[in-house]
């Protein structure tokens, strides 16, 4: 019984008042980088873009915990949260893309760093970098009916625009 208690107690977390300071340091830090992203998401950034990937496969994976492939639309912000789709534009070449936050980073005066295919669509590989405007896409969500589904009631609703009830 007494030692089934210690092992209880080892993994149990620390509750010090240094322990919880640090615990509430860190959830007021993680606090202020939410509410950062979700006010970057309501507006349009204006600055420069790099791209990244050349090295990087050494690294293996991203912030998210996703294997990086510098083929994929991604790209790496420092606030924005993971999963946000922004439109990429370039000032110098005029080309858009549509790239998924998932890694952090740019730690520089860069705003985003796009993976290498998003980076060859928008023409920078030759300079590394470019000048961009990076816009937040429409949110709104969208429901998609399952492939086969060829519910009468689902067509008409599709047909007129609304939802039907049932």
């Amino acid at each position: 019984m007494v030692a089934s208690a210690r092992a209880d107690d080892a993994q149990a977390p620390a509750h010090t008042a240094w322990a919880e300071a640090v615990r509430q340091a860190l959830a007021g830090r993680m606090h202020h980088v939410i509410e950062a992203g979700r006010e970057r998401m309501a507006r349009t950034e204006y600055g420069v873009a790099s791209w990244y990937g050349r090295k990087f496969h050494h690294r293996g994976r991203t912030s998210d915990g996703d294997v990086f492939t510098g083929t994929e639309m991604t790209a790496a912000h420092p606030t924005l949260p993971f999963g946000t789709k922004v439109r990429v534009t370039s000032e110098d070449t005029g080309r858009s893309v549509v790239v998924t936050v998932n890694d952090r980073g740019p730690f520089n005066s860069r705003i985003i760093d796009l993976s290498r295919a998003a980076a060859a669509k928008l023409g920078m590989m030759g300079s590394g970098v470019a000048h961009v405007t990076v816009s937040p896409l429409n949110t709104a969500e969208v429901a998609q009916a399952q492939e086969g589904d060829t519910s009468a009631q689902a067509v008409a609703a599709a047909a007129t625009g609304s939802a039907g009830t049932r």
